[in-house]
């Protein structure tokens, strides 16, 4: 039975493996993982998972591709340098067990001679996922009698894109293979020339990606418009290479820069938001991907379309047709990866349609959890000017002499950063049961190596300051004015201005000015000059709350500076 998080899987080392289906080896290592929550769970569980009582399945296995194979002359010279190693201990010093093991591990070597073969983990990994690979199950009795052995063929399904620097991909038992690969894949059919396999490869494993929800909408109720390009000419510093290729700074005048304004952003209207989403929702489905919004999109219409609103229609990029009133999200062609592939938007449709019209909630925004403040990175730290650190390290300054001389600073701080491994919550029971237990030197002594833990990790750049990590959406006005056929040139709720680049959040004040840290944060262009300001046009169709930042992407430099 699969749990809330998804089903436990084994997550088995390749060269390992490979050694033990040869016959060399008695074992493959392997360690525990998870096949997390998604839509391709969802479809699996529905199409003959099979999942044991304590939420284990076979069908699905993890294969990390991290070192090949060893030769017979290799193995046998590592065996007989462990072996001479400790055999060359004093005779009290020696471990007679592992000794042994080695002697007994260098016998099966020298009987397996034939059996060895040494091969590279390229070769292993183009093998496996060209033929798929056999793993054996043996179950053993009390006593350790081999009991009975399964063995399961296993294809490989997908890689993520996460893992692509190693390798690491989720292999499929041949039985559910078919299935599962035409549901990632959409029924698609690569084509045998020219396969755009690297590219599919990344968006397919979209359908898996880990969820904590889902939410329904129809895709007739999407309207997909084509992306805007803003240009903007700035001074800017370009990094290159000289004639003797030579990484050089070049200063370039007006140099043209451009923003994809909505790249990759959807807004969705706040009668289908869930309520727990914090004004964002990271959304995936079949090779689709796109930061969701909470807006009042039919609101919006209302105003919009006024007395025709019931009748009103908008088109979408490929030309359809739909009424305004029934229109629930509003997304652009970037967010459609299946698009690459010359998949319509009609079949898509249908897919979505054949998973009940569910989309994956990857992830929403969530406050910090030290209330008004945030930790600041040693990379943000390392890109500032050293004259202002006096200014940049006050509050941490402020908070730790609060530590020392306030008791409730303190107790607050053991309750919001206790955990199983400290006795953070023993400390405050103590204290909760007899107050003068913070006046004895057991208390005292804690108190200060605590105190001097969290300096320790103030001194690693976790500095706090006023702030939080919030979730962007480019020119929202002016996306739902592309919904309707409107320039978008015509936003006036956030400007250009000389010096900064207007924001609308209610996590600050109007008129205040705000320090905008890209994360994760690269270099000192990663930092963002922002002025918040208030708009009563945001306010009305614009429900971000205060995890959230709309930031105008029109004429600015935002996108060059944020790395996209």
């Amino acid at each position: 039975m699969a749990s809330k998080y998804g089903v436990k899987i084994k997550n088995i080392e390749a060269g390992t493996l490979y050694e033990n289906n040869l016959g060399v080896r008695d074992y493959y290592s392997y360690s525990n993982a998870m096949f997390s929550n998604s839509l391709l769970l969802d479809f699996l569980l529905d199409n003959g998972l099979k999942v044991s009582k304590d939420g284990r399945t076979r069908d699905i296995i993890g294969i990390n591709f991290s070192f090949g194979t060893k030769s017979y002359e290799e193995t046998k010279n590592k065996i007989m340098e462990h072996l001479s190693a400790e055999q060359f201990k004093p005779q009290e010093e020696q471990n007679e067990e592992y000794i042994s093991n080695l002697q007994k591990a260098l016998e099966r070597c020298n009987n397996n001679q034939g059996k060895y073969k040494k091969i590279s983990v390229e070769d292993i990994r183009l093998e496996y996922y060209t033929d798929g690979v056999d793993v054996q199950y043996v179950q053993r009795d009390k006593e350790g009698k081999i009991k009975k052995i399964e063995i399961i063929h296993y294809k490989m399904l997908y890689r993520s894109s996460g893992k692509a620097k190693t390798g690491s991909c989720i292999f499929i038992n041949k039985r559910l293979y078919k299935k599962a690969h035409n549901f990632i894949y959409m029924d698609y059919k690569l084509p045998k020339h020219n396969s755009p396999i690297v590219e599919a490869s990344a968006y397919v494993s979209l359908v898996a990606s880990s969820i904590v929800g889902t939410v329904k909408i129809n895709p007739k109720d999407i309207l997909v418009i084509k992306d805007v390009d803003s240009y903007f000419n700035r001074e800017v510093i370009s990094i290159e290479t000289n004639e003797h290729k030579e990484c050089i700074a070049k200063r370039i005048d007006n140099y043209r820069l451009k923003n994809t304004l909505f790249d990759g952003q959807a807004l969705i209207d706040s009668s289908i938001f869930p309520s727990w989403g914090n004004g964002y929702i990271l959304l995936r489905h079949h090779m689709t991907k796109c930061a969701a919004f909470k807006a009042n999109i039919q609101t919006f219409f209302k105003d919009y379309f006024k007395d025709n609103y019931e009748n009103a229609i908008v088109k979408d990029m490929f030309g359809n047709e739909h009424y305004a009133k029934d229109i629930k999200m509003i997304t652009t062609d970037n967010a459609l990866k299946f698009l690459k592939f010359n998949i319509s938007y009609d079949y898509w449709c249908d897919k979505v349609y054949a998973n009940g019209c569910k989309f994956g909630i990857v992830k929403t925004a969530h406050k910090s959890k030290l209330g008004e403040v945030q930790k600041m990175s040693y990379q943000m730290v390392n890109t500032l000017n050293e004259g202002i650190m006096d200014d940049v390290l006050a509050k941490s300054k402020e908070y730790v002499n609060a530590l020392k001389r306030d008791d409730v600073v303190f107790l607050n701080y053991l309750r919001d950063n206790a955990n199983f491994s400290n006795d953070y919550d023993v400390l405050v029971a103590l204290c909760e049961q007899n107050p003068d237990f913070i006046c004895s030197s057991y208390f005292r002594k804690r108190k200060g190596k605590i105190i001097g833990q969290y300096v320790k990790r103030l001194k690693l750049g976790k500095i706090i300051q006023e702030g939080d990590n919030l979730v962007i959406v480019g020119s929202p006005y002016a996306m739902l004015l592309h919904s309707v056929g409107e320039n978008v040139e015509k936003d006036d709720t956030l400007r250009q201005s000389d010096g900064e680049i207007q924001c609308y959040t209610k996590r600050f004040r109007c008129g205040e000015s705000i320090a905008g840290f890209r994360s994760p944060h690269n270099s000192k262009s990663n930092i963002l000059s922002l002025y918040n300001v208030h708009s009563d046009l945001l306010d009305r169709y614009i429900d971000i709350g205060e995890q959230c930042i709309a930031v105008n992407m029109i004429h600015t430099d935002f996108q060059s500076r944020a790395n996209g």
